[in-house]
């Protein structure tokens, strides 16, 4: 997942590095990245790389275009290599007094890249500071990427988007379902493994691209754009980037933000299953409030009206919603990710019954048909649009698989959890473990098990959590900044993935551009904020 910033575990193949930089204070674009006795001999070739700096193919002036070569295996880093593209905003100023912003959008799967569109979107004052420099991630996009299905599939695609069991339009169709088993997960993992070890360009990627081959990748990034230590932006899972890197690289921590906080030391599925308790919670307070108004169409005990919301939610796949004039149909998936944006993310409760009433008893979906089309969740229109949303869609996966080892868990164990997670948690219960089963068939997993980040020794980090934050949960960042070595939280009340807002805003600013660390105990209010009823 991703958000505006302003407005884990590691795969056999990359260790921890076994030398880290005494970097000099002094971070300005200029000053000498790491010395050559602070990098592996076998790794000096990819750390004196010259960045070949053009303008960029997609016409977007003032922004600049440019690749770094990296080893595929840091452990064997004369074998083969792949490429990371950047794109980068040169300081307004021309000068970059602070060298280089890498920024993060998160994903997994995201592209950096792609996030750097409109030079107005960053603030000015770090525009007059900064280079700033989006990168994909390895597998990602512009880099060397993992690639699933042919040229005439994804033309297919656009004309006939169900077709086929595995469809790049929806390459993890039915994984993240709470109504498909086990086993059906696990064949739907093993089925796109093969595709993309058929169709990758450098199917050795597969083992390669969990979150500390990426960290191992920003050092190099951070080197050869001439920065004695990292000045990075990152939000949501990058904000797992950065933190993975402060702890390999913790010398090499310049002023570094962390929004909208993971927790390193948590296991995905433990992830997974509290951000199902927070969102289970935030829907029972919904339900309250519906009851406590006319017109509510839940009636009963909280527990009942939940029942009745989840059987005829559940039933939309069989029958789907649909709406005079309109081709747009809302189906099971659909209403769930309605009801969550309404009841959790961003809640307008009021809004929300207003939706469910006719639907619910005249099976009218008028209004939910209405907010799908305004959920900017369009499909993709063309052939780049499809390569993008299905390279970023498998990469989801292939991170998480590469970061989280395999629990050893059973088809018949994952489905006895689902029936009794359905049970404690019935609208958004029974899908804690399905990115387990997947990994299970994709195959290309980590070694090593979550661990607590240290950093120890590093600069000052800031960690940014939101109170209702119902995609990275706050008590992440609580806990992350504990196990920091000199870790500061900002904590924004309100709802919304991502501190956003004028408070926020220039507290990061004031960190990147000057320094500033907010007092402990700092807090803001995210902007704009919904009542909650």
């Amino acid at each position: 997942p991703q958000a505006s910033a302003v407005s884990a575990t590691t795969p056999a193949s990359a260790p921890a590095p076994t030398a880290q930089a005494s970097a000099p204070a002094d971070n300005a674009t200029g000053s000498s990245g790491s010395s050559q006795s602070d990098v592996p001999q076998e790794l000096e070739s990819f750390y004196s790389q010259t960045i070949d700096w053009q303008d960029c193919s997609d016409g977007t002036s003032p922004f600049q275009c440019g690749t770094v070569t990296v080893p595929l295996d840091y452990e064997h880093p004369d074998g083969r290599t792949i490429t990371l593209a950047l794109k980068k905003l040169p300081a307004s100023d021309g000068d970059a007094e602070h060298g280089s912003l890498f920024t993060n959008p998160g994903g997994p799967g995201d592209s950096g890249v792609e996030s750097m569109k409109d030079p107005a979107a960053m603030p000015e004052e770090l525009r007059g500071a900064y280079d700033i420099i989006g990168f994909d991630p390895r597998g990602v996009g512009q880099s060397t990427p993992i690639t699933c299905w042919t040229d005439d599939e994804i033309r297919q695609s656009l004309t006939d988007p169900g077709n086929g069991d595995i469809s790049p339009t929806n390459p993890l169709r039915g994984v993240t379902s709470k109504n498909v088993p086990a086993q059906e997960k696990i064949d739907r993992g093993a089925a796109n493994a093969a595709r993309c070890a058929q169709h990758s360009e450098v199917p050795e990627l597969l083992d390669h691209v969990g979150t500390r081959d990426v960290a191992r990748d920003l050092d190099v990034l951070r080197a050869t754009n001439g920065n004695a230590k990292l000045n990075y932006l990152g939000t949501s899972y990058g904000t797992h980037i950065g933190a993975v890197y402060a702890d390999f690289f913790p010398d090499r921590v310049g002023r570094v933000v962390l929004n909208a906080a993971m927790d390193p030391s948590r296991h995905r599925t433990d992830s997974d299953a509290e951000v199902i308790a927070f969102k289970e919670g935030a829907l029972r307070q919904y339900v309250e409030h519906c009851q406590a108004h006319d017109g509510c169409p839940l009636t009963g005990s909280t527990d009942e009206a939940i029942a009745q919301l989840t059987a005829f939610v559940d039933g939309l796949d069989q029958d789907p919603l649909t709406a005079p004039d309109s081709s747009i149909t809302v189906n099971t998936q659909d209403a769930i990710g309605i009801v969550q944006q309404y009841a959790v993310e961003k809640p307008d409760w009021d809004a929300l019954t207003a939706m469910l009433t006719p639907a619910m008893n005249n099976h009218d979906g008028t209004l939910m048909v209405k907010a799908k089309q305004n959920s900017g969740e369009a499909p993709p229109t063309t052939v780049e649009e499809v390569v993008s949303s299905a390279n970023s869609e498998i990469m989801f996966g292939a991170v998480i698989c590469n970061d989280y080892p395999d629990t050893g868990g059973t088809a018949s164990d994952w489905d006895a959890q689902t029936a009794a997670e359905k049970k404690n948690y019935p609208f958004f219960g029974g899908t804690s473990n399905a990115m387990e089963a997947y990994c299970r068939g994709w195959g290309h997993r980590g070694q090593t098990p979550p661990q607590e980040t240290r950093a120890e020794g590093s600069e000052p980090i800031l960690v940014i959590g939101t109170t209702g934050d119902s995609r990275t949960l706050y008590p992440w960042a609580q806990s992350l900044t504990d196990q920091l070595d000199n870790g500061h939280l900002l904590t924004v009340k309100g709802y919304g993935h991502g501190a956003s807002g004028s408070c926020a805003g220039a507290a990061i600013i004031g960190f990147l551009v000057n320094g500033t660390v907010p007092a402990e105990g700092a807090t803001c209010t995210a902007e704009p904020r919904q009542a909650a009823g």
